[in-house]
């Protein structure tokens, strides 16, 4: 997929979301999802906000029922999902303490500059506008805060193809997904808000024909344009 392109209509990115709700259906579902993420993500959350202060703002868009921010034992977690009151009632009592702001990312009722920690895993692919999204995550980053991008790309070969199929027959697709980024194409997007400090190939256990198609899970660790992570930290 390239940098710059046609957002979706909201009638092909409400039917993701009802794939997306459909896809949380029982309680092992939801545990092994947060084993995945304490296992992949968390452990480079830890290490890159190791220096932010104790008492940091911490935004989460498009948590599921997961919130990997919740796994941080400091900060003040805000979570922006559309699907908020949905996962309530699907694992009533389990999501964890924080503000809940239902709603979509593209607008987030917070003034500028709010946090210091944003997070955003594989979500970047089911919003409306992405370009919208990252327009407004660069609005309420601090100078010296950081912004984690975790996704899954395609080759440039499946994103181009996948691009067109969601044209012709958005009802398909990749988990519904309706936006797939080539990891060329995730890089130019991201590189136009941000800097990108550190770009992570995670062993996430993509394997058979995901695999054989060439998709890779990446972690983009990224601040505001030229800021820089401490120095001591590799």
């Amino acid at each position: 997929m390239s940098a710059h392109h046609k957002a979706v209509s909201r009638h092909r990115w409400q039917l993701s979301q009802q794939r997306e709700l459909a896809k949380w259906a029982g309680p092992e579902v939801l545990r092994k999802a947060r084993d995945h993420a304490r296992q992949v993500y968390l452990p480079y959350l830890l290490k890159y906000t190791a220096h932010l202060p104790e008492e940091m703002e911490i935004l989460e868009i498009g948590p599921g029922p997961v919130c990997l921010s919740s796994m941080l034992e400091k900060g003040r977690k805000t979570f922006v999902d559309p699907l908020s009151d949905d996962f309530r009632r699907i694992y009533p009592g389990e999501l964890p303490d924080g503000n809940y702001l239902v709603g979509m990312a593209e607008q987030i009722p917070c003034p500028d500059h709010s946090f210091d920690c944003i997070v955003a895993m594989n979500v970047l692919g089911y919003v409306l506008n992405p370009e919208l999204v990252l327009n407004e995550l660069e609005r309420l980053l601090r100078p010296r805060g950081l912004l984690f991008v975790g996704m899954t790309v395609f080759s440039s070969l499946e994103a181009r193809l996948q691009y067109f199929l969601h044209r012709c027959l958005p009802s398909l697709g990749p988990e519904g997904r309706p936006y797939c980024y080539s990891y060329d194409g995730i890089r130019r997007t991201l590189s136009r808000h941000f800097t990108i400090h550190r770009d992570i190939r995670l062993n996430s256990g993509l394997q058979g024909w995901q695999a054989w198609l060439g998709r890779q899970e990446r972690l983009f660790v990224c601040g505001l344009q030229g800021s820089r992570l401490p120095s001591d930290m590799s």
